[in-house]
């Protein structure tokens, strides 16, 4: 913790998304996580540079995957979440600006952090969907629930994506991370949307 919060890693991957048409072309999608704002090196205006260059990335959708505050941080001193989800207003693409909370968020308080986020005027997905028109089609953003501490479902996040219909599924919890808790993977489908 006294290195990475310094770092800003900026990664370019593709990624095919199931279902989506080739003749749409490529989505641009910035994914940020793990803000953790008030931990060592990560102030306010270290997230508002943060919003600067994904900005200048020109992303088609933004997506936010949680950990927005500092929960019991040596050396770290607590934002207020309103604060951070002010800075994380500036964020702009076309298609929005979506949010899951992690599990720092809940165990604040993710009903706070939720409505900081919504306030400022970011989409929160907490096992539910949306459809978005993306160049002259749908394109579903689901949200599931952080899984160490929320009852998180998948089948609920999917509910209204109709069938065959592409879709973006958005989580806190990486698969590799829960591995070490019998049963914390069970939910998962290898392929979130081949479940639907």
């Amino acid at each position: 913790m006294l290195i990475e919060p310094g770092w800003v890693v900026t990664r370019e991957t593709r990624l095919p998304i199931a279902r989506w048409p080739a003749a749409r072309g490529p989505l641009r999608i910035v994914a940020l996580s793990d803000l953790h704002t008030g931990s060592p090196h990560i102030t306010v205006e270290k997230v508002e540079q943060v919003v600067a260059r994904v900005n200048a990335a020109h992303p088609d959708l933004i997506v936010l995957l949680g950990d927005y505050v500092i929960h019991r941080v040596i050396g770290g001193r607590f934002v207020e979440p309103e604060r951070t989800a002010a800075a994380l207003r500036g964020l702009a693409a076309p298609l929005g600006v979506f949010a899951v909370l992690g599990n720092h968020d809940w165990w604040y308080d993710g009903g706070r952090v939720g409505r900081a986020l919504e306030g400022a005027g970011i989409r929160l997905l907490e096992d539910t969907a949306t459809r978005v028109d993306a160049r002259g089609g749908p394109l579903w953003i689901a949200g599931v629930s952080d899984l160490y501490t929320r009852p998180a479902d998948v089948g609920r996040a999917l509910a209204s994506v109709p069938e065959g219909a592409p879709v973006i599924l958005l989580t806190t919890i990486r698969t590799s991370s829960c591995t070490s808790r019998p049963g914390c993977c069970s939910p998962w489908p290898a392929t979130p949307t081949a479940a639907r």
